[in-house]
């Protein structure tokens, strides 16, 4: 079976598949962490369903006004940013009920997507089907898409990095951060476009519905045993990684879709972990 799975593994679309799984556990994992420590899983998994709005509406602009650049992961990008702005904007956060204006843009961001693709040509266009959007299909990641999902990796790494502290008081004690000095706004808005970033990386691994598992299982996972956010955010990039690898191997190996494997694997070890964490807290 070792042999079998290594000479599978020497086909590009499987290595492109492989490294793509990785790129998405690491910053799923770092991200994640944020997701779940600021209690915004749900807005989380807001913005991934209305980033399906977004690839309707790019398959529609490329059907009806032949603009072939328009990727339907650049629409995922775009609906996902300006989703993450009005979720972090004060008037969201103080004067609407957060949990209100989630389902509502939700539920839009599907219909709107579903509408979008009802129109497309698909005489004309190559649309996706909905289905692998929705559940995801790592197996169609071409080398342009590993090149934006490693560079959108690097990139809300390096971000992570340069404002840790700031972002880390941001999450402890938003009050303190007013004190401080610190942009609370801005902060926000930071914080929930990096998340609306890592949302559309992960799309392209285990679709929209599995998206919240590789964002909220990881880190629960490793704030079973660490304290510290740097810790918390480390491990559960390794864990991310490791399951995904072990979810990738699996899926070929069974001759099964690699997403739900992932996130199969993944609340596998969530299980164990949550006795043991019980147990030596």
């Amino acid at each position: 079976m070792i042999g079998e799975l290594a000479g599978l593994f020497s086909f590009p679309f499987v290595q492109r598949m492989l490294i793509a799984g990785l790129l998405a556990s690491v910053v799923g994992g770092v991200l994640g962490t944020y997701v779940v420590i600021n209690r915004v899983v749900v807005m989380s998994g807001g913005i991934a369903h209305i980033t399906f709005g977004g690839i309707g509406l790019a398959y529609l602009l490329q059907d009806k006004l032949d603009w072939g650049w328009m990727d339907p992961m650049l629409g995922a990008i775009v609906f996902a940013l300006a989703s993450g702005a009005v979720f972090s904007s004060d008037f969201v956060q103080n004067r609407v009920r957060q949990d209100s204006t989630v389902g509502l843009l939700w539920v839009m961001g599907m219909a709107a997507g579903m509408l979008f693709m009802n129109f497309v040509d698909k005489t004309r266009i190559t649309v996706q089907d909905p289905a692998s959007i929705l559940f995801g299909n790592i197996l169609l990641i071409e080398p342009l898409h590993l090149y934006v999902l490693a560079g959108l990796t690097v990139g809300i790494i390096a971000i992570v990095i340069i404002f840790f502290r700031d972002l880390k008081i941001l999450t402890f004690d938003e009050e303190f951060a007013r004190v401080s000095g610190l942009n609370v706004g801005r902060l926000n808005l930071l914080l929930f476009s990096l998340i609306a970033l890592t949302v559309v990386i992960l799309i392209k691994v285990v679709g929209v519905i599995l998206v919240i598992a590789m964002l909220t299982i990881p880190p629960t996972i490793a704030n079973l045993f660490c304290k510290k956010l740097s810790t918390t955010a480390a491990v559960s990039a390794i864990i991310g990684v490791v399951t995904t690898f072990i979810g990738i191997s699996s899926s070929l190996v069974f001759d099964t879709p690699p997403g739900p494997m992932i996130v199969l694997w993944m609340g596998g070890v969530f299980v164990p972990s949550f006795l043991i964490g019980r147990k030596f807290a």
